[in-house]
């Protein structure tokens, strides 16, 4: 998320030359600890909140749950000498991560292969990393290890917290573990296709197994198609609502879309529908320069103009819905129970 907040931050500060946002890469452990706490005026997170943290709230408060922008988690690999989208089955990157897979040529990674490819594979141990921070990238991957495998499920779950993985090296933040990849041959790790695009050649991905069964290798497209179907039934209008809500698992069992990419999530920004409380200390005039950046991520920083940057850095256009559904809780929030916007 970080290298499209930055682009968005730099443009709409171009065109709001006395706004000025401060935008700090923490993951999303810590930016939901930040929002609940009272720390920040605006929390990100690639995950909503769990009902324990929901319940931690400030009495009487209510947190809105916004989508800003959506993305695919890939499972990216540094494989000297095979340039093709590998295969992957949720199953078995839950091996792969679980460690019971440990070579590059085990015969459950090759048999998902053509015959040229698997051939290629190398008699290699497999080096897995993944973030050592609390991370909206990793629930939303571990999210579809979990649907996948109940091994994983039972051992280790998904969260924005830490979680105990049980093998692989931690590197911070998406950055760090897209370098570890770039850096260090014969390795996986869970990445943000962003970092992909952004760095196109560096870093190698894989193509993922959907309901249907297709094998496929996340684009723009196929990651704004499962954002489409994710929401097919709606979207959460009120807080308790999104903790169960995710676009993984709303698709995990969609047989009906052939070409969706199926590890696709939202981000999505917290923020309080009542900021003249003490929450983050916020001023009528914060709170006002907030909500018109919120404002412009939502109807002006999506797709490919002039003045927006999503698709560009890997991240599709919202769906309809969702900028809908934006604007009408961007409306509700008020400031000494005055409308901000």
């Amino acid at each position: 998320m970080y290298p499209l907040m930055q682009a968005w931050i730099n443009t709409f500060t171009y065109v709001q030359p006395n706004v000025e946002v401060s935008y700090s890469a923490v993951g999303s452990g810590k930016g939901i600890a930040g929002i609940t706490s009272g720390l920040y005026t605006i929390g990100e997170s690639d995950a909503p909140l769990s009902t324990a943290q929901y319940a931690g709230l400030p009495p009487g408060s209510t947190l809105l749950t916004i989508p800003i922008s959506d993305s695919g988690i890939i499972p990216a690999y540094n494989l000297p000498g095979i340039t093709a989208h590998l295969n992957f089955t949720g199953n078995i990157l839950a091996e792969i991560f679980y460690g019971s897979i440990t070579m590059w040529n085990d015969p459950r990674i090759a048999n998902l292969q053509s015959p040229s490819v698997a051939a290629q594979l190398p008699a290699h141990a497999i080096q897995v990393y993944h973030r050592s921070d609390g991370s909206g990238t990793m629930y939303g991957f571990t999210q579809f290890l979990s649907d996948s495998n109940s091994t994983w499920k039972a051992k280790v779950g998904f969260s924005t917290s830490t979680l105990p993985w049980p093998v692989g090296i931690g590197c911070l933040h998406n950055a760090g573990v897209a370098d570890c990849i770039a850096t260090t041959p014969y390795s996986i790790g869970p990445l943000e296709i962003a970092y992909e695009i952004a760095n196109p050649g560096q870093i190698n991905y894989g193509a993922v197994r959907n309901a249907y069964g297709n094998f496929i290798a996340a684009n723009l497209t196929n990651i704004s198609q499962a954002l489409s179907a994710g929401v097919r039934n709606g979207l959460p209008t009120t807080d308790p609502e999104w903790t169960s809500f995710s676009v993984i698992q709303a698709t995990f069992n969609d047989t009906s879309d052939k070409y969706i990419y199926p590890v696709s999530t939202f981000t999505y920004a917290l923020v309080y529908q009542d900021l003249s409380a003490s929450y983050a200390s916020t001023s009528q005039a914060q709170a006002l320069a907030a909500l018109t950046f919120l404002s412009w991520i939502v109807n002006n920083g999506q797709g490919t103009g002039p003045n927006s940057s999503g698709a560009t850095l890997g991240y599709p256009p919202l769906p309809s819905s969702a900028v809908t559904l934006d604007n009408t809780l961007l409306a509700t929030i008020t400031y000494n129970g005055t409308p901000v916007l």
